[in-house]
């Protein structure tokens, strides 16, 4: 009995420790934090089809929602910029659509993109940055969020929690610029940031440099009036220029390897043209598999540790299937991407 109650007293130590990984920096967790990344897709049309719902939530411990945000082209180029306030514990909300239809005429065809690859462009797209302006008590980490991808009219819905870039400015000296740099404290979502992240847990306060990634997304097309949407979000463009050249597998643990090009700080790519027909037959369906996006960064390179082009570069991801038929048979599901921890 005392070695029972010896392992209860173990086992709930090591709980007490694992509990504060869900704020992990360098990991887009579900926690509050101050700033935040948002990408978003609407219909050409500006008003009717597919939209994105945007909504922030105050947990009142702060003084409310006081955004400056700025809404950027898949390149990144900044096309309007704009304030969102919310008071202590409310709720706010933007939209596509909205966003959109404030901007001038002759600048809403910056964010044009062509998803399906007929070469016609059928989406307004890009991300939002929301920077959160300091008030009188300058507290941080109140916010949370989630945005929605609704097409209404096909009865669907589908969403996820916004990753929150979380404000610490007391993180350990030789850390602290590569998870959540000065002058703003802002939490990077780097394979950089998350393995010294990691290595903090372990009571090392040394920096260290990440030398392994990986993000795997899952697509699963139901059939010829179905896709899968994968939307990758860095940090810069043309890191991993012009191409990904990467393992695709199907669910009966065949793979070959492809290129998918990742150009763009914010890619969203339609994931069928890309799959090859050697184990994903045209007119053969359901297709369901992975991509093994994995990255070994040699830890000889010459780069430093703060520049490392692929260390230093953020990662955000969420795959988006899509199923169509009658408004009772249509459905969709946006999740995040999975990720591997990184090792260091």
């Amino acid at each position: 009995m005392k070695k029972f109650f010896i392992a209860l007293s173990v086992l709930a130590a090591l709980m007490l420790s694992v509990v504060p990984s869900q704020a992990l920096i360098g990991m887009p967790d579900d926690t509050s934090g101050t700033d935040a990344v948002v990408p978003f897709i609407c219909d050409i049309s500006g008003t009717t089809g597919l939209n994105t719902l945007i909504v922030f939530m105050d947990t009142g411990l702060a003084d409310g929602i006081n955004f400056h945000y700025t809404i950027l082209t898949t390149r990144s180029v900044t096309v309007y910029d704009d304030d969102l306030f919310g008071t202590v514990g409310d709720i706010v909300a933007t939209d596509a659509f909205t966003e959109v239809a404030k901007m001038a005429p002759g600048i809403r065809p910056q964010l044009e993109v062509d998803i399906d690859g007929d070469g016609v462009n059928d989406h307004y797209a890009g991300y939002i940055y929301y920077q959160f302006i300091k008030t009188v008590n300058n507290n941080y980490n109140s916010v949370v969020g989630q945005f929605l991808f609704v097409n209404l009219p096909f009865g669907i819905a589908a969403q996820a929690n916004i990753p929150m870039k979380e404000w610490n400015p007391n993180l350990p000296v030789a850390k602290q610029p590569l998870m959540a740099p000065a002058p703003n404290f802002l939490e990077k979502f780097t394979p950089n940031a998350l393995a010294n992240a990691l290595d903090l847990q372990l009571g090392n306060v040394g920096a260290v440099a990440a030398n392994s990634f990986g993000i795997y997304p899952r697509f699963y097309i139901m059939d010829a009036n179905a896709s899968t949407w994968c939307l990758f979000w860095f940090s810069d463009n043309d890191v991993l220029a012009p191409f990904i050249h990467t393992n695709i597998w199907d669910d009966e643990e065949n793979n070959v390897s492809s290129n998918i090009p990742l150009n763009d700080e914010l890619t969203i790519i339609d994931v069928e043209p890309y799959l090859p027909l050697s184990i994903f037959p045209a007119a053969v369906y359901p297709k369901e598999g992975w991509f093994d996006f994995y990255w070994d960064i040699n830890p000889l390179t010459n780069y430093p540790l703060m520049t490392d082009p692929v260390r230093g570069l953020e990662f955000l991801g969420w795959t988006y299937l899509q199923a169509f038929g009658a408004a009772s048979e249509s459905w969709t599901v946006l999740t995040p991407m999975w990720r591997d921890d990184v090792t260091f």
